[in-house]
């Protein structure tokens, strides 16, 4: 039980590394992905307390609260992608027009 726990630690560890120094990030978004990592963190090393915080919620055990957690945070992931895909493509397009029409306007 020691090894997952400490391979899950350095994963997570990992990602939190990589994700916090390879985008730009407002203040608020580096706070919020600190606390959720000493959240994880927490339960990973005590997994008995997130049965205590699931009881709080009504929820039956920990893993329930954790899964139903991860699906709520992956479905907002999954909106902030598409939104960000969605605007990005906005943005090429008006880019194209605007190219497109001036190379109209030299070719006449």
């Amino acid at each position: 039980m020691v090894m997952i726990k400490i391979f899950l630690i350095l994963i997570l560890t990992l990602v939190f590394i990589i994700f916090s120094f390879s985008s730009k990030m407002k203040i608020l978004q580096k706070i919020s992905i600190i606390f959720g990592y000493f959240v994880v963190f927490f339960f990973i090393v005590f997994p008995h307390y997130s049965d205590v915080v699931a009881h709080f919620f009504s929820i039956g055990t920990g893993k329930d609260l954790i899964i139903y957690i991860a699906i709520s945070i992956l479905s907002l992931v999954n909106v902030i992608i598409y939104v960000g895909a969605k605007h990005n493509s906005r943005i090429i397009t008006k880019i194209i027009r605007e190219s497109s029409l001036r190379n109209a306007k030299k070719c006449k």
